[in-house]
């Protein structure tokens, strides 16, 4: 009886020791495999980037129009020749938002040796000054402070405060956004009076806006506009046929000011001539 328990455990031990040794030799086989197959995806990585096949000749950037495509190509730290599948797009496509002309970007990769970019420049509509200079967009977004090399022939805004601001759940305010829309009136180039006219735009929140020119509308010379809030279109109307009427007079002196606040009265204040003087009240008004 006894004998036959000690063989029946040491069987059992047997067993154990052999079922270990397979454990050991499938772990080691199993490590073996995976740093086998490690050291080939190693090899394959090493050959895919060093491969000419896939390395970059074909860069296209569309949609700069202020910068230029080495200067989109550097913002998204993306090399000529360097290999397609090395970029990193997500990290690119930040940096490239990183720049404040830039309000979108977009990459995109074909293989095997092709990137595309895409963005969306910031168009410059006026310069907003609140103490601080900053550029002002068409959206009426406030996307970068003045720097030396911004565009020098933009309007100033000024009498526009933090809190005419969009902030949070806040919009802009009502004096904003009368600027915002007599400058997209500006921008088009059948407008009487174009944005590069203006020299700088005055709010006040009891009169409204005033225009300060900077150069003659239709060879008339104006200095001023009082246009107040409302009726742009209306009162641009008004203001060309002001400008016709003055420009085919024989006594074209130029204009000191235009009051075209209220829609059922237009004052206008000629230049001073040698024939008249301040007392004259020489004022035209319809």
């Amino acid at each position: 009886m006894g004998k036959t328990i000690y063989r029946r455990n040491s069987t059992i031990r047997k067993m154990k020791k052999a079922r270990f040794r397979r454990s050991c030799k499938n772990l080691v086989m199993g490590m073996l495999a995976v740093a086998l197959m490690s050291l080939f995806f190693i090899l394959c990585h090493d050959i895919v980037i060093q491969s000419p096949y896939f390395r970059a000749t074909t860069l296209e950037v569309s949609g700069n129009v202020r910068l230029s495509v080495n200067d989109v190509l550097k913002t998204a730290h993306i090399k000529p020749d360097e290999n397609v599948l090395m970029i990193n797009i997500p990290l690119a496509t930040k940096y490239l938002l990183s720049n404040p002309w830039i309000s979108f970007a977009q990459i995109r990769r074909e293989l095997p040796g092709s990137i595309y970019i895409s963005i969306k420049e910031h168009q410059a509509l006026a310069v907003l000054d609140i103490g601080k200079k900053f550029l002002m967009d068409t959206d009426g977004n406030i996307f970068k402070e003045v720097s030396d090399s911004d565009p020098t022939d933009l309007p100033t805004i000024e009498g526009i405060d933090y809190s005419d601001l969009p902030i949070g759940d806040v919009g802009r305010s009502s004096s904003f956004n009368a600027v915002l829309s007599l400058l997209n009136i500006g921008k088009g180039n059948s407008a009487v009076l174009s944005n590069h006219q203006i020299q700088r735009i005055k709010v006040d929140r009891e009169s409204g806006i005033t225009i300060h020119t900077t150069q003659p509308i239709e060879n008339v010379t104006v200095n001023a506009i009082f246009i107040g809030y409302q009726d742009y279109p209306e009162k641009f109307v008004r203001l060309k046929k002001i400008i016709t009427y003055f420009k085919t007079s024989r006594q074209n002196q130029g204009i000191d000011w235009i009051d075209l606040h209220q829609m059922n009265r237009v004052v206008v204040s000629p230049l001073m001539t040698a024939s008249s003087s301040p007392g004259s009240g020489d004022h035209k008004e319809s």
